[in-house]
């Protein structure tokens, strides 16, 4: 071991040295022969005294002993910790690493760097809420995220592209920061049981829990990001596993309900839980082995909580809104009302995903959702009054074909939404593996919100009121150099159909049905 080496090795060397010059040295008939000068100390059968430690040495000597190391060393060795042959900080795999020499200690520092560009081609100029053309950080996150001992993980991360919570016109103040991912997860039975704690993907539908680094699109479908899960993130924790040969994943925790950085609005959690299971893997390594079937599942009881995210298209362009907004009530003018979550919701989705050999595949989520929701005058504080009901029901679906022309699937990783946690694998250097990805989409929304019969006797003039229905087609284009760097284009056509003839928020707000947009992102994923 390399601490023993100066201590050790030099009085062996010393050693074996006189020891062969001794055994290499011409017998003493030879010395009888020639003695005009005397031997010099070294090769004399006696040792001088100078040496008193050297043995004489013999016809066949025995191989030396170890040499025992020097007090000195020993003490120095007790104190350090344990060595090991691999290295303690670099890059293995295009992944950075430091860690403890006795491996207690190990951290993944990295982060993500999202810029876009948004092009948009419509006829609903301003004041429609057609976004503006932009540059655009979409996101700049820096986190850390690491091992302490085997079994205890954690990550943070914080988002420099974010804005904190409201802190106004919502029920209850919020005071936590702009932060995504952050929690602290215990796994002492490997990947079969892991306990997560913190804020993180909520374990609904398989795109949610897909990392934002790896997206086929530059952002999440209708179906998962506008109208299944638009907050992404929740505040709570869950159980969730899987096997090694991944044949199987579960998932299933309990959480605040009210979205990403925000605290307990109400005195209720909500529960969400995942699966999904890969039939053909039992059959071993095959081109089907990753294809998987699931669902998810979704519950909460709200009371005093939030309004609906407002929906949108995948570049931000608004088709159902839930902002505040005036009407009369009770005869008073002007009177700021609003949609808000109250009553138990129900949302349930099914997943299929179908890689084949790594190299395309098909994938399709279906969600169905149940949402009553009430309208309420919205005093200045934020707290509202409940003026009467209102019922979201709808579903939502995406059909998505994928295929790589240079590369494979491999060169990214999870496809299946597990977010498997990072862990020091032996260090081992590769060149960076280029990948060509082509993918498209179809998506469809159909989505009702309806009152009850007393409040449609309020004439309160909700432009949220009505049916939205979506049609979306996506084309996407992904070079990767490495799994760390990404150059992205998308194209999206879009097409708002109300159905029923109704003046609705989409109607009066929309001159054409019809919304393009090209998109563009240079992203580094460290």
């Amino acid at each position: 071991m390399t601490p023993l080496r100066p201590v050790v090795c030099r009085p062996l060397a010393g050693l074996l040295v006189v020891v062969g010059i001794a055994f290499l040295s011409p017998p003493a008939s030879a010395q009888t022969e020639a003695p005009a000068a005397p031997p010099p100390p070294p090769l004399v059968e006696t040792p001088p005294a100078s040496v008193p430690a050297t043995p004489p040495p013999t016809e066949s000597p025995a191989p030396a002993p170890p040499v025992p190391p020097q007090p000195e060393a020993t003490a120095a060795f007790a104190a350090a910790p344990v060595p090991t042959n691999e290295p303690i900080a670099g890059v293995s795999d295009s992944v950075m690493f430091l860690r403890s020499p006795d491996g207690m200690f190990t951290f993944f520092p990295n982060g993500r760097l999202q810029n876009d560009i948004y092009l948009f081609k419509t006829s609903n100029a301003s004041p429609s809420p057609t976004p503006n053309r932009t540059f655009l950080i979409k996101r700049a996150r820096l986190e850390l995220s690491g091992w302490i001992g085997t079994w205890v993980y954690f990550h943070l991360a914080g988002d420099f592209a974010s804005s904190v919570p409201a802190t106004s016109g919502v029920p209850v103040v919020q005071s936590n920061l702009a932060t995504t991912d952050n929690f602290v997860a215990l796994a002492p039975y490997g990947t079969i049981a892991m306990l997560q704690v913190g804020q993180f993907d909520a374990p609904f539908t398989l795109e949610n829990r897909t990392s934002d680094k790896y997206f086929d699109f530059m952002e999440r479908s209708i179906t998962v990001r506008a109208f299944g899960i638009p907050d992404n993130k929740e505040i709570g924790g869950m159980v969730h596993g899987y096997n090694e040969n991944r044949n199987f994943l579960y998932s299933a925790g309990v959480f605040n309900g009210d979205g990403q950085n925000y605290k307990n609005v109400d005195k209720e959690f909500d529960v969400m839980a995942r699966a999904w299971l890969a039939p053909l893997s039992f059959m071993g390594d095959g081109p089907l082995h990753d294809a998987t079937i699931g669902g998810s599942f979704w519950t909460g009881d709200r009371a005093n909580a939030l309004a609906p995210t407002s929906q949108t298209t995948q570049a931000g362009f608004t088709f159902l809104s839930f902002s505040t907004y005036n009407t009369t009530v009770n005869g008073m003018a002007n009177t700021p009302v609003q949609l808000r979550q109250v009553g138990r919701m129900y949302e349930y989705a099914l997943e299929l995903n179908v890689p084949v050999a790594h190299r395309f595949g098909v994938r399709s989520e279906y969600v169905w959702r149940h949402s009553p929701l009430s309208e309420e005058q919205i005093a200045s504080n934020g707290t509202g009054t409940i003026l009467g009901g209102v019922d979201l029901q709808g579903w939502s679906t995406y059909e998505e074909l994928w295929f790589w022309a240079v590369g494979d699937d491999r060169i990214i990783g999870d496809q299946q939404g597990i977010q498997p946690y990072s862990r020091f694998k032996k260090f081992g250097i590769k060149p960076p593996q280029n990948g060509l990805m082509f993918a498209l989409r179809f998506e469809v929304l159909r989505e009702t919100i309806s009152q009850d019969a007393d409040t449609a006797t309020l004439m309160l003039g909700d432009p949220s009121i009505g049916k939205t229905n979506v049609e979306s087609f996506e084309l996407g284009v992904n070079y990767w150099y490495s799994k760390r760097f990404r150059a992205t284009f998308n194209y999206v056509y879009n097409h708002f159909d109300r159905g029923d003839g109704a003046t609705s928020w989409l109607q009066k707000k929309l001159v054409s049905p019809n919304e393009q947009e090209f998109l563009f992102r240079l992203a580094i994923a460290l």
